[in-house]
């Protein structure tokens, strides 16, 4: 069996690191409930880790978290063209983006590998391209990907920098060694 192609490339390694994301999620909640001080607002140290950026002109964990969901969600079902779904961007808390990731995960299962595989000649345009467009291939590898692991990787260091303990094997997530 053929073990590389588009669909095997995109969809499982991204509902992995979307699994990893949550589990970050976790490591920001109990962070935070270790900060927080009896004087402030309950889930204050939540509200200002989720709210933090690593620049001023970059979005914060929230935003990081809805847009690597968008990302995925829409990054698979342009692939095996078929409809995205649509997704408020109301998160405000961990487990409201904890259930944005669960669902992003369960639409990604609903994926089948033969719906992406050989997509590669697909033609695929978004609104902010002028008009142009990318074959699939082109777009998993020059764009999906890139952009759904720059997410990733700012919400991870957003956190890291406000100093949530989480090191390299938090961002990957367990690998699938063998014996």
């Amino acid at each position: 069996m053929e073990k590389t192609n588009l669909y095997s490339i995109t969809v499982p390694p991204m509902m992995k690191s979307l699994e990893a994301l949550a589990a970050l999620l976790d490591k920001l909640s109990s962070h935070a409930d270790g900060k927080q001080l009896q004087w402030q607002a309950p889930k204050a140290q939540q509200e200002a880790l989720l709210n933090s950026h690593l620049i001023a002109d970059q979005f914060p964990f929230v935003r990081q978290v809805q847009i690597a969901c968008d990302n995925a969600k829409g990054g698979a079902a342009r692939l095996a063209e078929i409809e995205i779904p649509k997704y408020e961007d109301t998160e405000k808390t961990v487990d409201e983006l904890k259930a944005r990731i669960a669902k992003t995960i369960a639409f990604l299962k609903t994926i089948k590998p033969e719906q992406v595989a050989g997509k590669e000649g697909v033609k695929i345009s978004l609104s902010y391209w002028g008009g142009k467009s990318l074959d699939g291939f082109d777009y998993a590898t020059n764009y999906l990907i890139p952009n759904f692991y720059f997410h990733v990787t700012t919400a991870y260091s957003i956190l890291r920098k406000n100093g949530v303990v989480i090191g390299k094997s938090d961002y990957m997530g367990p690998l699938p060694l063998v014996d």
